[in-house]
């Protein structure tokens, strides 16, 4: 009398994949919250930055522009109030960009007197609405009151004029800091998500086997 061969061993539960599987998704969505988050924030950064920029000094016609708080020709002081502390940009504007000021004869004068200017390490121009604008420096009233910007006679020219831009301060970049911090939010936020995304794959990976 034979035998009857042993039967084969039951097939083992299937293994689960409840973990990975929330796992995966979980981690796409944090991925993708960190890349919506840090997408905003870079936006954001890049329109304060381009909202900083004087770049509306001059109009086409060589009247001042919204972002200037005057304009006049060199030959003439040019008069402006500050009424708020920071820093103001002080420029000159011109038709042929070839033509430019020595910076050392453009000076500033408060109501106590001297005011210290400090001179831009680069010579350089930007084109505003036709003109060329040329940076002559940047100066930091320690008072309130009418202040000038005054050119040495002897190199001013009715063909150079003078606009003067600001105050930029610590609120005027404060929304770009701000920004930029969303966007490291976003960073984080997105590395988070890439690192439980491999977590998932791992655990996938795993229980296969």
């Amino acid at each position: 009398m034979s035998v009857p061969p042993p039967e084969p061993p039951a097939p083992g539960p299937a293994p689960r994949r409840t973990g990975p599987k929330v796992l995966t998704f979980t981690a796409l969505g944090v991925l993708l919250v960190g890349m919506i988050v840090a997408v905003v924030g870079f936006a954001a950064a890049a329109r304060g930055i381009v909202e900083l920029v004087p770049t509306d000094l001059v109009t086409s016609e060589g009247t001042a522009g919204s972002d200037a708080l005057a304009l006049g020709p060199s030959t003439t002081p040019v008069a402006f109030d500050v009424q708020e502390r920071g820093a103001y940009l002080v420029v000159e504007v011109s038709r042929d960009s070839s033509t430019s000021l020595p910076t050392s004869s453009v000076s500033a004068q408060g109501p106590s007197g001297p005011v210290r200017m400090s001179r831009p390490d680069q010579p350089g121009s930007l084109e505003v609405n036709g003109w060329a604008v040329h940076p002559v420096g940047i100066m930091v009233p320690d008072e309130d009151g009418t202040h000038a910007i005054v050119v040495d006679p002897q190199v001013a020219t009715d063909d150079v004029s003078i606009a003067v831009s600001g105050p930029f301060n610590a609120e005027s970049v404060a929304g770009i800091g701000g920004s930029g911090l969303v966007l490291l939010l976003g960073l984080l936020i997105g590395g988070l998500g890439f690192l439980l995304l491999i977590g998932g794959i791992i655990w996938w990976a795993l229980a296969k086997k």
